[in-house]
């Protein structure tokens, strides 16, 4: 497999409470499965939570949003591909518009740029529910395996 540069991981938002050493290790394991020879991360929103769930009150003004946007733009320039994990689970609340919006954003952006874009299973799940996917979709297969069976391109318009 020819080596890409670098894939441009799309998270969530930064956690508050762990180093995400977990998900940095997955993001990297990603990297090389798909080929590529380096990461980064950059977040849908900025502001860090302890939980996923966090958004849902930090995320109701649009602030948090657009403050992630800058970083979204530069690595998107910078990179070579995208993989979308980001999660299945969408804030509740008002942050939820703003979620959506992000999104619609994020797949124009990554369409102007053609930009190949993975995610896992169809979904933009997060790295913390790889395992999880990968052990009930292909229940008996090294995780690793399962995982590279699992990445699958985006469909664009």
């Amino acid at each position: 497999m020819t080596e890409r540069g670098t894939l441009l991981v799309v998270g969530s938002n930064p956690p508050s409470q762990t180093s995400g050493q977990r998900t940095i290790a997955r993001v990297h394991q990603a990297a090389t499965i798909l080929g590529f020879e380096t990461a980064t991360i950059a977040n849908l929103f900025v502001l860090p939570t302890y939980r996923s769930g966090g958004i849902a009150d930090l995320g109701r003004t649009r602030e948090g949003w657009l403050d992630a946007r800058p970083h979204l733009v530069s690595g998107l320039d910078d990179c070579d591909g995208v993989l979308l994990a980001y999660g299945t689970q969408e804030p509740s609340g008002e942050a939820r518009t703003h979620h959506r919006d992000q999104v619609r954003w994020l797949d124009e952006k990554i369409e102007d740029r053609a930009l190949p874009t993975w995610w896992v299973g169809g979904a933009p799940r997060h790295p913390s529910r790889w395992q999880r996917y990968t052990w009930r979709e292909l229940p008996g297969i090294e995780f690793r395996e399962a995982l590279e069976r699992s990445f699958c391109q985006v469909p664009r318009a």
